[in-house]
């Protein structure tokens, strides 16, 4: 019986941990002045994935840098770059 409850224990995991990875979600929002961009597709083929732009006034020695990929072709998330 023990045997028999550990196998169905151990079958519920198999099957629902996969799910799990199927949820997305957004990052928290970085501020106030930042609106939502979903993923979309550029011409070129390129996929963009969704990510916070600022919208607000310019900030004093700051620029936001919108998310974007290096030259190594990785994601780089939104951030602040001081001047």
């Amino acid at each position: 019986m023990k045997y028999g409850r550990m196998l169905s224990v151990l079958l519920l995991l198999v099957f629902l941990l996969p799910l799990e990875s199927c949820v997305v979600t957004r990052p928290q929002r970085p501020g106030p002045d930042f609106v939502w961009v979903e993923r979309y597709t550029t011409p070129a083929g390129v996929v963009v994935y969704g990510h916070w732009k600022y919208v607000g006034p310019p900030q004093r020695h700051r620029v936001w840098v919108p998310g974007h990929y290096n030259r190594h072709g990785r994601w780089v998330s939104g951030h602040w770059k001081y001047r």
